[in-house]
């Protein structure tokens, strides 16, 4: 597997996702906006909005994440959502995560790297690419029919990348906040 791959399988996923997540964020002052697109209403598709409320709700991750269960991003708000985010945070990192179709032997693939990612690509929508550090994982395979695939999706593999991916992200942030040193006597 490359190095910016990681496998849901892989029992040391989560410390090396969060180490890649890290390197690629640098040494960037302020904690990352977090961008989790993807509806709510197609299994295959709520990678995204299952990553953001994970962030929020379990790791109480403190930073800005967008797009969740409650309040999804979707399409038909993207580029709306997109100019709101980059205009109230100026300067800061925007990591975006979303679902992804591969071959068959990539379902399950998690991929950290560097640059936007272009959400929708695989039900050819033309949506504005988001993000300086993207995270897609592929949730079904392109052998059958694109919208098939997402619909077809089961949830609890939706639900096990997305807390692999929350919990890696939230390490992440953990690890990149300023520890104070106290001194003792």
């Amino acid at each position: 597997m490359r190095n910016d791959t990681f496998s849901i399988y892989d029992g040391n996923a989560r410390g090396e996702m969060s180490k890649r997540l890290a390197a690629l964020l640098g040494s960037a002052r302020n904690a990352p906006i977090f961008v989790c697109i993807g509806s709510d209403r197609v299994t295959g598709d709520c990678l995204g909005p299952l990553v953001g409320h994970l962030l929020v709700t379990r790791h109480n991750i403190g930073t800005y994440v967008y797009g969740t269960l409650e309040c999804p991003i979707t399409a038909l708000n993207l580029e709306e959502s997109r100019g709101f985010i980059l205009n109230a945070h100026p300067g800061r990192k925007v990591v975006a995560v979303d679902a992804a179709l591969g071959g068959s032997g990539d379902v399950g693939a998690i991929r950290v790297r560097r640059g936007a990612i272009k959400p929708g690509a695989a039900v050819d929508k033309n949506l504005p690419e988001i993000g300086d550090v993207g995270i897609t994982a592929v949730v079904g395979s392109t052998d059958f029919p694109a919208r098939e695939q997402l619909v077809a999706t089961r949830l609890h593999f939706v639900l096990r990348l997305a807390e692999l991916i929350a919990v890696a992200a939230a390490d992440c942030i953990e690890w990149k906040k300023p520890h104070k040193l106290s001194m003792t006597r």
